[in-house]
């Protein structure tokens, strides 16, 4: 936004907005770093412009590869002030997944850590330009093409701000797994993405979504000052929305910067930093979270924390309930969405006790059946929503055209869960729709963990499921035929799984079976896989 044009629903421009209305309050903690909302804007305005300078234009895509860093936000809405399209990129990836991400992608750039540049300095799709999000010893080892974002900064000094007329037309990536095992970007407009995930901005108000840009001032000077904690990755939507929509009601936003989950580590932080909110993903955190409250009584003082929500992975009632019973002022929240539809809110307990939860009759839900006509009262299909959506995914109109879908003159999103309409108008949705895995938040396809297990030499076939864990909800478990008996076991597969795709898709446990079944036209039987993987260790634990 310059002094010429009118602030928009552009992230950047809403960014700027909240910076002049509370200069001053901190906007990011980050370890020891504090980083004020007027010097978020500032370095994020610095960093578009020092990329602008380097021939970045709107409509090419900026890589975020970074963790929990202050870094993803500032390159995150330096890529929003250009036009450019910010996308996340899962740090656990290997060089070969990266490689079809930023294939997919076309990146012209990318916000990078020291750490992962080993990775993508060789692939073939490496972006021209890399920003290192750290400079120090990192600095001698700098590839060609590439600058520490402390010199970017620097750089900028001399360089004029960009100037362009923002619109909240203005678009942004997040990748997602695709039915084929290989990610998806979901293009969002920004002012979509505002209004579906992000409450429009009025998240924490009274007086709800905004209808201008300008209006945001106002709900920052009515919203209560409050700190939230999205313990989740960045780069994870979920995740990514909450930071949003705090950031925009002028919040403070803590961040942890370690790459694995510490559940001691959490409540330390939440005691240091007074957190009010804080954000996780399902069991795969609840659990920990509440077991290491019930062993360490009284180790921290939380009289700041109010509040504990969940999205991307199911948080069961058991695990919020023991929560509140460590912390008896908690309130929880388990809330259903996707990158495909946004947020689609916290539903209820269903009243028959079936499924996951019930919503109430809304207008911009819908049960879908066969893909062709909604459903009438008592039927299942699946869940879909209207309303403010994605364009679609980012280079994929065919499914594009199978997501997104026409009905009755209304463009809906195709949910993937399974979903019923309940004779009062409300919706019961009964789990995923799909053969897809959810370990602890993390979406898993079979196709893609199957293909890497039949690389191996002595593997015939497999079939890949996802089998019930108390703690990530679902765990990945294989059904492998060999060329011959012994030829190779578990851990070598797993090993050898290890070498090509990320940590979290390897296969927990590996059973093996004479055959793999498979209907009649070659499809996978994955009942007949649960069924076979289920029965065998549960007789070997027991």
């Amino acid at each position: 936004m310059t002094s010429a044009n009118q602030p928009s629903f552009n992230f950047a421009d809403l960014l700027q907005l909240v910076a002049s209305t509370v200069p001053d309050r901190t906007a990011l903690i980050c370890g020891d770093e504090r980083i004020s909302f007027a010097d978020l804007s500032a370095r994020s305005e610095a960093l578009a412009a020092y990329l602008h300078s380097k021939g970045l234009v709107a409509g090419q895509t900026i890589a975020l590869h970074s963790g929990n860093r202050p870094a993803y936000l500032i390159g995150f809405f330096a890529a929003c002030r250009l036009g450019c399209l910010p996308f996340n990129v899962n740090y656990r990836y290997l060089e070969a997944e990266l490689d079809y991400l930023y294939g997919n992608a076309g990146a012209a750039a990318a916000v990078i850590e020291p750490e992962w540049l080993p990775r993508v300095i060789g692939l073939r799709a490496r972006p021209p330009l890399l920003v290192v999000t750290l400079g120090g010893s990192a600095e001698t080892l700098m590839p060609e093409g590439a600058v520490s974002l402390e010199q970017a900064l620097q750089a900028a000094q001399a360089l004029a701000p960009v100037s362009r007329q923002t619109s909240g037309d203005d678009q942004l990536i997040i990748y997602t797994g695709g039915t084929t095992g290989m990610p998806k970007g979901v293009v969002w407009a920004q002012a979509d993405l505002l209004m579906a995930s992000l409450g429009g901005g009025g998240f924490f108000s009274k007086h709800g979504p905004i209808s201008a840009a300008q209006e945001i001032v106002d709900r920052v000077r009515e919203a209560p000052h409050l700190v939230m904690f999205p313990v989740a990755p960045l780069m994870h939507g979920a995740a990514l929305w909450a930071a949003l929509a705090s950031l925009f009601a002028g919040h403070t936003l803590v961040l942890q910067s370690g790459k694995s989950f510490d559940a001691a580590g959490v409540f330390d932080l939440c005691e240091r930093e007074r957190v009010n909110l804080l954000v996780i993903v399902g069991d795969g955190m609840g659990r920990p979270l509440a077991d290491v409250l019930h062993e360490n009584p009284g180790r921290w003082q939380l009289p700041a924390l109010g509040y504990i929500g969940s999205g991307g992975a199911v948080f069961s009632a058991a695990v919020q309930q023991s929560l509140k019973s460590a912390l008896p002022r908690l309130v929880t929240s388990s809330s259903l969405g996707s990158t495909e539809s946004g947020t689609l809110g916290a539903g209820g307990a269903s009243v028959t006790g079936e499924g996951l939860m019930r919503f109430a009759p809304r207008a911009d839900m819908h049960v879908v059946c066969d893909g062709e006509r909604y459903a009438e009262p008592g039927e299942t299909g699946i869940l879909a929503r209207s309303g403010p959506l994605p364009v679609g995914y980012f280079g994929d109109p065919v499914a594009t055209a199978r997501t997104f879908i026409q009905l009755d003159g209304r463009r809906i999103s195709l949910t993937g869960d399974a979903a019923r309409l309940e004779e009062d108008g409300s919706i019961t949705v009964l789990g995923r729709g799909s053969t897809c895995i959810n370990s602890g938040g993390e979406k898993i396809f079979p196709e893609e963990v199957e293909q890497c297990l039949k690389q191996h030499e002595a593997v015939v076939d497999a079939l890949v499921v996802g089998l019930p864990d108390l703690r990530f909800g679902e765990r990945v478990v294989a059904v492998v035929s060999l060329r011959s008996a012994d030829a190779v076991d578990e851990e070598t597969l797993r090993q050898h799984c290890r070498a090509t795709i990320a940590g979290y898709k390897v296969p927990r446990r590996i059973v093996f079976a004479p055959q793999v079944s498979r209907t009649n036209t070659g499809k996978p039987d994955y009942a007949w896989a649960k069924g076979f993987a289920g029965e065998l260790l549960s007789q070997s634990s027991s």
